[in-house]
C-alpha cells in the first residue's frame, strides 16, 4: 500500500512539474544587452520569448510580442519585461519595457491609453524561430536606454482577458 501511494505521488509530481515546464514558455538562453546612460550591460540567461502574429489590444487587431528573463541578484541585468504591439491597421506600435540592471531601475511605456512613461521605438526582426528586439528611447527620468533582446525561438501566446 505504501509503496503503490509514494509510486502515484512520485508520477503525479512528475507529470505536474513537467506540464510546468511546457507551460511556462521557457524557449531557451535569452540574450540582452545595451546601454542605460553611458553604462553598458550584458545578460544571458533561461528566459520566456513569447509571440503571436493575431492578438488584438483595445479591440485593434495586432502582432504581439512578449520577453521575460530573470537573472540572479549579482547578474548585470536581474530582469526584464518586455510587451511589443504592432497593431496591424497601421496605428503607432506600443511598447512597455521594465528592465532592473545594476542598482537602478528603468521604465518605458509608450503608445498605449494609458499615461505615457518615457518615450521610444522598438523594431522587431525574426531570425529563424526567434529575432531580434531593438529598444531605443529615453525612461522615465530621461536617460537614454538602447537595448537589444535575442530570442532563440518563440512560444505561443495563450488568449487572456475578454
Amino acid at each position: 500500500m505504501f509503496r503503490s501511494l509514494s509510486t502515484a505521488l512520485v508520477c503525479m509530481v512528475a507529470a505536474a512539474a513537467c506540464a510546468n515546464a511546457q507551460s511556462s514558455g521557457d524557449t531557451g538562453s535569452v540574450t540582452i544587452s545595451g546601454k542605460v546612460g553611458r553604462k553598458s550591460y550584458e545578460s544571458a540567461g533561461p528566459g520566456s520569448c513569447r509571440h503571436t502574429a493575431n492578438a488584438a489590444i483595445y479591440g485593434v487587431p495586432a502582432a504581439l510580442w512578449m520577453v521575460a528573463l530573470t537573472g540572479s541578484e549579482d547578474a548585470a541585468v536581474k530582469s526584464v519585461n518586455l510587451t511589443l504591439w504592432k497593431p496591424k491597421n497601421g496605428s503607432p506600435q506600443q511598447f512597455s519595457l521594465s528592465l532592473d540592471a545594476g542598482s537602478s531601475t528603468h521604465r518605458i511605456d509608450v503608445g498605449g491609453r494609458g499615461e505615457q512613461v518615457g518615450s521610444g521605438k522598438a523594431t522587431f526582426a525574426p531570425k529563424g524561430a526567434g529575432g531580434r528586439i531593438e529598444i531605443s528611447g529615453k525612461d522615465d527620468s530621461g536617460q537614454v536606454i538602447e537595448l537589444v533582446v535575442d530570442c532563440p525561438a518563440f512560444a505561443g501566446v495563450e488568449a487572456e482577458g475578454g
